[in-house]
């Protein structure tokens, strides 16, 4: 009988992250803040720039906070040392070929009357009393977007301002200045150079040739280096062969603007721009087919087009090698989605860090979960738009051939039929994104699930109007994001110097 011999395994003693993005410092802050002592950690900061951050977008969501925390970063140390502002959300502008307009903000989840979803109370509203049945008359983050209001909700207490969340107006190179110089400070080990060669034995990386001469071992490799890494796998290729392109300028200003990105589609894609503490950051993506209206549509720009790939890697972890940040996924950033996954991944691979450089089933999982995150990433993406569009620009035509998924036909037909929200097991997108999006896109239910109908009429619009009443007296004490942040940026100077 034959007899099967196995390998023994060897602790983890080094990991190696290459890349000076984003992801790659944001990378190592957070494997520098939870890893042990016994693990050894490199970063191999490449000498090239990473122009494809603008990917990433300039709006997060709420869980960039915690996120931030996490790798040892407060508001104190990131309001004055970047140019970045509070963000309640994206605003559409006549937005694809219904031209509607609302405004994509933050939210806790919205209450339920006797075991019933609140929009199923707003439908019931629609014909009766269509002046109660607006969503956004109860959703504060919303009513304080419209204002350019803007204040800390309060911790302890209960009022209609606790319900409001915020997320983060920023610009990626802002973020990787403050990173860098947090980890110039730190002990970890530092090399600039750029990769050269690598010596594979199959899918398990043994070491690698650096343009200083340095060959860099390790047990666990982190390629951060974007979508033409060396370092990435051979399994390591995107599901799509769609690209786009981007370009962003910067327009300085004396104060602050609008507490909200706003958001405009175009023919050839769409332009952004975003108020930060220093101007207005201007972003606009297009299909490459159509640069040239884009470039005159947009403008002077900080630097040429940067031209990205989108789509996800089903295994961006391979071997001893996951690639991680827009060599494994990129999305278009149309919502927070591109630095929330991010973030998103960054946790799970301190979830899953191996313990021993036999890593398949912890790469097994990452990937099944990246996979997951992406789709669902991308159906909110994809709801965005409608099923089909007249219009045949290349944009538009790209957009429509993703068709759209059993989950999300299945996600606005019980919307549109039954004012449900179908949620999934870990969708990054909550009950009330979809809410905000379904009607801002002009979905409306046929009808509504009859137990709201054991709320009389009069109990339902005393209580709405309480909501509303409330929401219009907070939002009108509160300060415009300009001042706010003014005061803000004063206090915290005066206590940190």
């Amino acid at each position: 009988m034959k007899q099967h011999t196995h390998q023994a395994s060897t602790p983890l003693r080094k990991i190696a992250v290459f890349g000076n993005g984003l992801a790659g410092q944001l990378c190592v802050a957070k494997l520098a803040q939870d890893l042990p002592d016994s693990i050894e950690l490199i970063f191999v900061e490449a000498t090239i720039s990473n122009d494809e951050d603008i990917f990433y977008g300039s709006v997060t969501s709420p869980t960039s906070y915690d996120f931030l925390l996490s790798i040892g970063i407060t508001e104190p140390e990131l309001l004055p040392q970047t140019n970045t502002g509070f963000s309640l959300g994206t605003q559409y502008v006549d937005w694809e070929a219904n031209k509607t307009s609302w405004t994509q903000s933050f939210h806790r989840p919205l209450p339920i009357f006797n075991g019933v979803g609140f929009q199923h109370y707003l439908n019931r509203l629609r014909s009766s009393a269509p002046d109660m049945s607006d969503l956004n008359a109860y959703i504060i983050s919303v009513q304080a977007a419209n204002k350019g209001v803007f204040v800390h909700p309060p911790e302890g207490r209960k009022t209609p301002l606790t319900d409001m969340e915020y997320g983060y107006q920023f610009a990626p190179a802002a973020w990787r200045e403050l990173l860098s110089k947090k980890l110039h400070t730190s002990t970890i080990s530092r090399i600039t150079a750029d990769v050269v060669s690598i010596y594979r034995d199959g899918d398990t990386i043994r070491s690698v040739t650096l343009s200083n001469g340095d060959v860099t071992e390790a047990d666990f490799f982190i390629d951060c280096l974007g979508p033409t890494s060396k370092l990435k796998s051979t399994k390591t290729q995107l599901t799509t062969k769609r690209r786009l392109k981007a370009v962003t300028n910067h327009k300085p200003a004396a104060t602050i603007g609008p507490v909200r990105r706003t958001l405009r589609g175009t023919s050839y894609g769409w332009t952004s721009n975003t108020p930060l503490q220093d101007g207005l950051h201007r972003l606009t993506v297009f299909d490459p087919k159509s640069e040239a209206a884009a470039l005159a549509d947009h403008g002077p720009s900080d630097t040429p087009p940067v031209e990205m790939q989108i789509g996800y890697a089903k295994i961006p972890w391979a071997g001893n090698c996951l690639t991680l940040g827009l060599g494994a996924a990129s999305l278009e950033p149309l919502t927070p989605a591109p630095i929330t996954g991010l973030q998103r991944d960054i946790d799970r691979l301190i979830e899953l860090i191996p313990v021993t450089d036999k890593m398949t089933v912890e790469s097994r999982e990452y990937n099944r979960r990246l996979s997951d995150d992406y789709r669902h990433a991308s159906m909110f993406h994809r709801a965005l738009f409608p099923a089909t569009m007249s219009a045949e620009t290349p944009y538009q035509t790209a957009v429509t051939s993703n068709f759209m998924s059993k989950e999300l036909v299945n996600k606005i037909e019980q919307f549109e039929a039954r004012g449900v929200l179908v949620q999934y097991d870990c969708e990054p997108f909550s009950a009330e994104d979809w809410a905000m999006l379904h009607i801002g896109m002009g979905r409306q239910p046929k009808r509504y699930d009859p137990l709201a109908d054991r709320v009389s009429d009069e109990q339902l619009k005393n209580k709405l109007t309480q909501m509303s009443g409330a929401i219009d007296s907070v939002t009108a004490k509160m300060p415009p994001h300009h001042v706010y942040m003014s005061g803000l940026l004063r206090y915290l100077k005066e206590q940190h110097g």
